[in-house]
């Protein structure tokens, strides 16, 4: 496989993820600020600790305003929204105008949000918009590589960040499955050693006592992105 037909999966493939990390994030830190508004405060280490990122913040509150709209944060939520609008544009003869306006209004949102011109509350547009680009893409990308590619990354970070903050384990059997049926309409190439121990755990994955095994092998599944 060429390198420019590496560089388009590469896209579509963390489009995949940044996507579904932002509507993942938004879910649980929404949960996060009604929790902060009415209780103890929240382990925010504890948090940063299983996504790996460094704890940066001094509160509570800061953490749930910075994670949310701090640009200069490479981990916050409209950092990662930024990086699927990047892979987006860079993709648009690929992915359709429709498609890319999706991501566009996304990212127009959060750029609101964090100048001030309007609250909180659009984070829920946020998740409507990326909701609205995933039915797109499905009506308009009709090449399927490049669509199963897209979703491959999506369900990758969903497994990922499941594992990660114990986020609808209760799904994750289903969503190892998933991940395998997309895996055949996809070129990347994948890791058969890690992808043989997946397939293996799928039936019952059990994320408390293999989730450094899950982990380790979900990150390094596709070893070209």
């Amino acid at each position: 496989m060429d390198s420019l037909a590496i560089n388009k999966l590469d896209r579509l493939f963390w489009l995949g993820r940044y996507t579904s990390r932002v509507m993942i994030e938004i879910d649980i830190l929404e949960k996060v600020y009604d929790q902060i508004i009415d209780g103890p405060d929240y382990d925010y280490v504890d948090f940063c600790q299983k996504l790996e990122i460094p704890n940066v913040y001094t509160s509570s509150e800061d953490f749930t305003r910075r994670f949310i709209l701090d640009k200069e944060d490479p981990y916050s939520i409209i950092s990662n929204m930024n990086c699927a609008y990047d892979n987006a544009i860079m993709l648009r003869d690929t992915i359709s105008s429709g498609a890319l306006s999706y991501i566009e209004m996304a990212t127009n949102t959060m750029e609101a949000m964090a100048e001030g011109r309007i609250t909180l509350l659009g984070l829920d547009d946020v998740v409507d918009d990326l909701y609205a680009f995933s039915g797109r893409i499905d009506e308009t990308l009709l090449e399927s590589s490049s669509r199963y590619t897209l979703k491959c990354g999506s369900i990758v970070e969903t497994i990922d960040m499941s594992i990660r903050l114990n986020y609808r384990l209760d799904e994750l059997s289903d969503k190892l499955t998933m991940l395998n049926y997309r895996m055949q309409h996809m070129p990347l190439r994948r890791d058969g050693k890690r992808l043989t121990i997946l397939l293996d755990l799928a039936p019952n994955p059990d994320p408390v006592h293999n989730r450094f095994i899950l982990l380790d092998c979900i990150e390094g599944l596709f070893p070209d992105v």
